[in-house]
């Protein structure tokens, strides 16, 4: 698994590629975007090309970790990763790195916290914070 992560991150490629997906020593899928949207794309549309696999993203906060917990990887690489994205990990069991270990993962303005994460700060259960991150995320997309 150590390989298919180290293939993951040496695939992202910031600002073209900003997430990478690996399986049985391939590149499966890749994306580009901010936050947590290239994985929930993939999450939406694909869920099986996460399932026991190698993800490496730009940026892992608790609610990008569960929910490659619930789509049931392997490996998760954070370029920059979040304290309560380590904890949660750890807690199922993941195999992880990262580049850069933050307390938080700040909003886009970095004047407070990422709105995502607000809404799975208190959730230990990856089914609830999946749901709890879809629901704050049509929030948010009404609000515009």
């Amino acid at each position: 698994m150590k390989q298919q992560l180290a293939l993951a991150k040496q695939t992202l490629n910031p600002p073209d590629v900003t997430c990478a997906v690996v399986q049985n020593g391939a590149v499966v899928s890749t994306g580009k975007g901010m936050g947590v949207k290239p994985l929930l794309s993939v999450y939406n549309a694909t869920p099986e090309l996460l399932c026991g696999a190698a993800v490496a993203d730009t940026v892992i906060g608790k609610a990008a970790a569960m929910l490659l917990i619930q789509a049931g990887a392997s490996a998760v690489y954070g370029a920059v990763m979040s304290r309560p994205a380590v904890e949660a990990l750890r807690a199922h069991g993941l195999l992880f790195e990262y580049g850069t270990l933050v307390p938080g993962i700040q909003n886009r303005t970095g004047n407070g916290s990422c709105p995502l994460e607000q809404s799975v700060a208190d959730i230990d259960d990856p089914a609830l914070a999946v749901q709890a991150l879809r629901q704050r995320i049509a929030e948010l997309m009404d609000g515009k």
